[in-house]
């Protein structure tokens, strides 16, 4: 197992916005920090907040005012922070966005932002947003990207224009209304392509909703990944039950900024008996429907075959190093590249070396060197 310590947060069920207040809130400050690093010898450190899910979110369980703790927070980091922060917020529900916008612009003048918030409800805004983020600024987008017309342009334009970051946090039901119709949006077929062929097809014959879910989803995440974005995919599941409550996708171009939000996820994740992370809420019970059990793709065995096979390319590099170039859209974590290189270890085909004095040491470090034998 990881020695990562669990949490328990997502062992009942929860609200969108509680999700959001969770996760999101804690990786948009470690995202603070990674862009500030990278802008340090620019002449403009702004970066971009693009929140599409700004309305008010509760559902009828939800006490009244939380959506008030959830922008406290995401401003009081803005204001602390040494970058300076530009945000954008939309919400479907003109009411609930206007009801925001007051919200926020009383919160930014409270922390004292350099950059109050920009409400996008009207096309000079939306056009501002644009020509903002055509200029290379970083920018992380908080969106269900499947929930309208507008969120799916704005998908289209970060993915293929912007190369911005994206936390996505999807409601199960907005992804076949999307996309398993006979009429898709132009944005998000100019963005599929090819990976289009089939969804509406397989969904017509599939009475299963969480199978035809899983199919779109496939698709859409090799359709990221095309695009040169690197993803995870979260499912947020009950206890012993298979079918999520929400989807949780992440993409980005940037390798810093998606391990990091893989770091903020294995807390939440549950994990297979060598130690590799799953990234779901809750373990359920698997129905053994087909005569042979489905084998894991991601595991410790497979990790050290995987590694052999790049020797060439890793040999003489750190195992830190190597997690970094190796863990792109897979599910292993720095622990299991220290448990994988072990075991190489032990069959006598590496050793480690010590970084500072390139001596050969027993125990292992993220900072030791690999020699390939």
């Amino acid at each position: 197992m990881s020695a990562t310590e669990p949490n328990a947060f997502l062992k009942i069920s929860r609200s969108f916005s509680e999700i959001k207040r969770e996760l999101f809130g804690a990786y948009f400050e470690n995202w603070c920090d990674i862009k500030y690093s990278a802008l340090k010898a620019a002449a403009d450190k702004t970066v971009c907040l693009v929140d599409m899910q700004a309305g008010q979110e509760q559902s009828i369980e939800e006490k009244p005012g939380n959506e008030v703790y959830s922008y406290s927070y995401l401003y009081k980091t803005i204001a602390k922070k040494p970058t300076p922060v530009q945000s954008y917020i939309y919400d479907k529900d003109k009411v609930g966005l206007e009801q925001a916008s007051e919200l926020l612009l009383e919160l930014a003048q409270e922390q004292e932002l350099t950059h109050q918030p920009v409400a996008l409800q009207n096309a000079e805004n939306k056009a501002q947003l644009a020509e903002e983020l055509s200029t290379g600024k970083p920018a992380l987008v908080f969106m269900d990207p499947f929930q309208n017309a507008y969120a799916q342009q704005v998908l289209w334009q970060s993915v293929m224009k912007w190369r911005s970051d994206l936390f996505m946090l999807l409601r199960p039901d907005n992804i076949t209304k999307a996309l398993a119709t006979k009429k898709v949006s132009q944005p998000l077929t100019d963005l599929l392509g090819d990976n289009l062929e089939g969804i509406g097809t397989y969904c017509r014959k599939e009475k299963n909703k969480y199978k035809c879910q899983r199919y779109i989803l496939d698709k859409f995440i090799r359709s990221l990944q095309q695009k040169g974005n690197l993803t995870l995919l979260y499912k947020v599941n009950l206890p012993d039950t298979e079918q999520p409550e929400h989807y949780i996708i992440f993409a980005s171009p940037d390798m810093l900024a998606y391990k990091t939000f893989k770091e903020i996820l294995l807390p939440y994740a549950t994990y297979a008996r060598d130690g590799v992370p799953v990234f779901r809420a809750n373990d359920f019970r698997q129905l053994q429907t087909t005569l042979f059990e489905k084998r894991p793709v991601y595991t410790i065995a497979n990790l050290t075959d995987r590694l052999m096979a790049q020797a060439d390319v890793y040999k003489y590099k750190s195992i830190d190093k190597i997690y970094t170039m190796d863990n792109g859209n897979t599910n292993y974590s720095r622990d299991n590249y220290m448990v994988a290189f072990e075991h190489l270890r032990n069959e006598g085909k590496v050793t480690f070396l010590n970084a500072s004095t390139m001596q050969t040491i027993r125990k292992p470090t993220p900072t030791s060197v690999v020699k390939f034998l």
